[in-house]
């Protein structure tokens, strides 16, 4: 099969270069367009790459028509972002085309709209790069629905934010300090806004919680947290607790209502989740028949989504799994204040007398129950961390509580709080 390629940055570039390599591959696909934005620009990164006069640079264009009314039977999209990416897949499929994508954020604004245009024209639409990176989760999802009710999804899947992590629960640096060292290794962009501030890991669980339950569900409806503002502070005093911090990313469907969050949660250590490092991600499935079912493999970097775009073509080539449907269900969606949970909070706190019976005694008139405390040394502006970890309790409840807290005027920092897991509906 003939494919064209639109977008050859860092992955792109990757894509062309292992099927130009692999003489299997080659065998069954080969690269016969290549839309560009900058022809000069790219013509000079092909000569670098390929030598001067390579056949690969005759290949380029920046005209989408020519790229679209070319002899391609597969249109590989990986220049990222909403326009023009999705105006581009749309004609593609329009225009007759197999579309293989790696952007998460025009398959979760529009998998259902795209997934049924694709099945109008009948033609393939792959996204597996999307969500996983190299894990093959869209697949076996698609796969399990046959015979399966999905009931949870739960992962750590952005490869960048647990490299970050893992970097600060291994080592005495900062946030910044393992922000730098994964920018340096490829794993985090030079503006890191959608991984740190889990953006990215929205876009994913929404992608994956519309698949699982059949009905593109609203990006809206999935709550977000960043780790932007985590320390090294809490990562220390989750330890003393027993736990780990780590980005989850849930979708969970009970009674035909979904509830969805990215967030950081402390993971206890003895839980698999905990065990999860560097730029990897995992992800359990739950399913009425299957049970739990646990996937896992590297979430960041080139190769591991050159892995999932050349695996999406050669599932088109051999005609494997077909395109998704979607239907209404008519869910209903929760809000965080219709949910329960555990929580740790740091406060910043004057070392005086009566301060943790009248933050107890705030929790308590709102039905917040204290689990645990810790209180460590002044430091030398007079001002102590008080570590509270609380039963579980709703989320109302516990909003209220922080208001009150914020009041007091022994208070003297923003609360710093984060989920403690296990989920809500466990």
């Amino acid at each position: 099969m003939k494919i064209g390629i639109i977008g050859i940055g860092n992955v792109g570039l990757q894509v062309l270069k292992d099927l130009n390599s692999n003489v299997k591959i080659k065998n069954i696909l080969s690269v016969e367009k290549i839309l560009v934005r900058d022809k000069e620009k790219y013509l000079k990164i092909l000569d670098s790459e390929f030598g001067e006069n390579n056949s690969i640079s005759k290949k380029l264009t920046d005209d989408f028509n020519d790229f679209i009314n070319s002899d391609i039977n597969i249109v590989v999209e990986l220049i990222g972002g909403i326009s023009p990416a999705e105006e581009y897949v749309e004609k593609s499929i329009l225009s007759g085309k197999n579309v293989v994508t790696a952007n998460k954020e025009i398959i979760s604004k529009s998998i259902d709209h795209l997934t049924n245009l694709a099945n109008s024209k009948n033609v393939k639409l792959r996204f597996e790069a999307a969500v996983g990176a190299g894990i093959p989760l869209i697949e076996v999802l698609i796969d399990m629905l046959e015979q399966n009710n999905i009931s949870k999804i739960t992962g750590i899947i952005n490869g960048t934010s647990n490299y970050i992590l893992s970097s600060m629960h291994n080592s005495d640096k900062t946030f910044d300090e393992s922000l730098k060292e994964a920018q340096d290794l490829g794993f985090a962009e030079s503006d890191p806004t959608n991984d740190v501030g889990g953006f990215d890991a929205k876009f994913k669980i929404n992608i994956l919680g519309s698949i699982a339950f059949g009905e593109r569900m609203p990006l809206e409806s999935v709550s977000v947290n960043g780790i932007e503002n985590l320390s090294q502070k809490d990562i220390g005093y989750a330890q003393e607790f027993g736990y780990v911090i780590k980005l989850l990313a849930v979708t969970e469907l009970k009674s035909s209502k979904i509830y969805s969050k990215v967030s950081p949660y402390l993971v206890s250590n003895t839980h698999p989740l905990s065990k999860v490092e560097e730029n990897y991600n995992a992800v359990e499935i739950n399913g009425d028949l299957v049970g739990k079912l646990w996937f896992q493999g590297e979430g960041a970097g080139k190769l591991s989504t050159t892995s999932a775009v050349i695996g999406d073509l050669l599932g088109i080539v051999k005609n494997t799994s077909g395109n998704l449907a979607f239907k209404d269900n008519n869910f209903s969606y929760f809000s965080d204040d219709e949910v329960s949970g555990k929580k740790y909070i740091r406060l910043s706190v004057e070392d005086k007398f009566g301060v943790l019976e009248k933050i107890a005694g705030i929790f308590s008139k709102n039905k917040v129950s204290i689990a645990s405390v810790i209180q460590k040394e002044v430091n030398t502006k007079g001002l102590a961390d008080l570590v509270i970890m609380t039963h579980e309790s709703s989320e109302i409840n516990f909003k209220n509580s922080l208001v009150q807290i914020r009041k007091l005027d022994f208070v003297k920092e923003d609360p710093i709080t984060f989920e403690i897991y296990k989920l809500w509906m466990e």
